[in-house]
């Protein structure tokens, strides 16, 4: 199972260095911005995947998965890392919905506030396969409170923490920030080696062309 689904993610991975190769810039989510969060993460003990509480510092990532220009919709990307005992930990989450099929599933919109976000694939945990997910909501000062939840592969959500990102700046950029929920699984949470395998190869290929900066207004 696992070699057939390297297989794909190989394939996924070498169709992403030719379009990085023909474009210039990173194939997957080539416009985004960077900002300073600060994240709460532990909330409540009794969720699935429920980690070790842990409060601190974070770095945002927001992207737009094709590059498209507003009003353009587009599948919008969420990255957040964070450190935790010297050690890095990161999460990707999609624009996707939160029912029990469009958890997984992906969907394109105007803007980041306009819908929530998971992980997709789920994570490994001691109460089984836990996917996470996340609801942005703007602020008036032109930030973002986001709420983070998980849930079983079906069923309801739980509050697992919130991340709140601060509004952009004319110094906003696109600095080149490493976000690997493989490498930098969350502490408390285990990647699947399918998922492992399916991922890595597009990403390393990704990493190989520089971003694309671009405004990302809520």
């Amino acid at each position: 199972m696992t070699a057939l689904v390297g297989g794909v993610g190989g394939a996924l991975g070498g169709l992403a260095d030719v379009a990085g190769r023909r474009t210039g810039r990173r194939p997957l989510h080539p416009r985004g911005i960077v900002l300073p969060a600060s994240l709460r993460i532990g909330d409540d003990p009794d969720a699935p995947g429920a980690v070790e509480a842990f409060s601190g510092p974070a770095v945002v990532r927001l992207s737009r998965a094709a590059g498209l220009p507003r009003p353009w919709p587009d599948v919008h990307g969420l990255a957040v890392r964070w450190e935790r005992g010297g050690r890095a930990e990161s999460l990707l989450l999609s624009g996707t919905g939160t029912g029990s099929l469009s958890r997984f599933l992906l969907a394109p919109r105007r803007r980041v506030v306009d819908g929530p976000f998971t992980t997709l694939m789920p994570f490994r945990t001691p109460d089984g396969p836990v996917v996470l997910a996340a609801k942005p909501t703007a602020r008036p000062d032109g930030g973002l409170d986001v709420l983070l939840l998980s849930s079983r592969l079906r069923g309801p959500w739980y509050r697992w923490g919130v991340l709140h990102v601060d509004a952009p700046s004319a110094a906003a950029s696109d600095d080149v920030v490493r976000f690997d929920p493989v490498l930098d699984c969350p502490s408390g949470l285990a990647t699947y080696r399918w998922a492992a395998a399916l991922r890595r190869p597009a990403y390393r290929h990704a990493r190989r062309a520089a971003p694309d900066p671009g405004s990302l207004p809520w």
